[in-house]
Parts: structure tokens; C-alpha cells; sequence
């Protein structure tokens, strides 16, 4: 006998949506100190700082490459595999802000590998010679936010979502949401045009702290 349609569907946890600057004041202070920062804390607050400027899923930005570009801008490239299937490309400028930025922090990152592993993939692990799973980037954003003084009971989601919140505090239009986050699945080619047109007039106003 089938259970009826609502005892088999799958039940949403609420979670408490935190202010999005608790997380980047702890990564503007720890930017101060990146030298005393292990392995899997660097991991954590580049991989953080991107999900809260580009809102991207922990899953889309561990597939994700990058390509260093001039005047301290990257390329970041991926692949959504949510609804319709295409490949988005976000361009990474420095904020006025660098303390939080993704392109400082990628920087940092790849400072820490040997000339050799130049060419390894995004989340490679020097010290291990392995590039980081799934379950590894999720320990490392746990760690920064656990550290930050997030609750415990957050997923890694609830960056992209405090992103989100914090974006439509700050005047930002649904449609300028929809577009930039992905938060409502809309047209592929509508969002992967929006993204080619940049987004920094958000991503910039993410950075002033009350």
C-alpha cells in the first residue's frame, strides 16, 4: 500500500537565519593573521567568503576551476545541476574591502601551494596531495562558522541564504536577486547573461557592516 503524499514528502528544517556580518567580521579578522591560519581554517574562509559574494552551493563551488586573470580578477567557473543544466562563469573583482574579498583569499590560497601543484585542482591539498572532498570543504565551513559564533544548529547553506537576506535589507530588487542567487529557478540563459554583466553593485554593498 503507497503512504499518502504527504507523509512521504520531505520535511524542510527551519533554521535561524544570522546576520551575514557575524561571518565576514571573523574573516576580516582573521585575514590579519593568514600566516597563523592552518590548512583547513585557509580553506574555510575562502570557500565561506565566496559562498557569501556569489551565493553559490558548497557543492557547485567544490566543482568549480578558477583562472587567474589581470589586475587581480579571477574567473570562476562551474556547473548547476539544479533544474535546467548550464555552466555559469563569475568574475571576481577586488572589493573595497579586501580583508573579505574572494579574490585576496584565492590568492592566499593558492600562495600556499608548491610551484609544482600550480596547475592542481581548485581545492587541492598540499600537505595531503589530494584535492578536498565533499565532507572536508563542509568541516572547513563549519569550522570558520562554529569560530565566528554562528550557531551550531546552521547548515553551510544558511551563508547563502544570510547573503540573500541581507542583500534584500540593503534595497536589492527581487528580480536582482532571483538573477544573482539563483534563490528561484528561472531561465538558464537569463541568469548565466545577468552573471556576464557582473553583479558588483550587490556584491560591494555586502561589505559595509553596520
Amino acid at each position: 500500500m503507497k503512504k499518502p503524499i504527504a507523509a512521504t514528502r520531505k520535511k524542510r528544517k527551519e533554521e535561524p537565519i544570522y546576520k551575514l556580518d557575524v561571518l565576514l567580521k571573523y574573516i576580516q579578522g582573521k585575514a590579519q593573521d593568514k600566516q597563523k591560519l592552518n590548512e583547513q581554517e585557509h580553506l574555510g574562509c575562502t570557500v565561506s567568503s565566496i559562498m557569501a559574494f556569489y551565493t553559490l552551493r558548497l557543492a557547485e563551488i567544490r566543482r568549480a576551476s578558477v583562472v587567474h586573470l589581470d589586475d587581480n580578477v579571477w574567473q570562476l567557473n562551474t556547473s548547476i545541476w539544479k533544474g535546467d543544466n548550464y555552466d555559469p562563469t563569475a568574475i571576481f573583482r577586488l572589493l573595497s574591502n579586501p580583508k573579505v574579498c574572494p579574490t585576496t583569499w584565492l590568492n592566499s590560497w593558492f600562495g600556499l601551494r608548491r610551484e609544482d601543484d600550480l596547475n592542481k585542482p581548485l581545492w587541492w591539498r598540499a600537505k595531503n596531495m589530494k584535492a578536498s572532498s565533499y565532507e572536508y570543504l563542509s568541516k572547513a565551513v563549519h569550522l570558520v562558522m562554529s569560530a565566528a559564533g554562528v550557531h551550531k544548529g546552521n547548515s553551510v547553506t544558511s551563508i547563502r541564504k544570510s547573503s540573500i537576506t541581507k542583500s534584500i535589507n540593503q534595497g536589492a530588487t527581487i528580480q536582482e536577486i532571483n538573477r544573482a542567487s539563483r534563490y528561484k529557478d528561472g531561465p538558464s540563459t537569463v541568469a548565466v547573461h545577468y552573471d556576464m554583466n557582473l553583479n558588483d553593485k550587490i556584491r560591494e554593498r555586502l561589505t559595509n557592516f553596520e
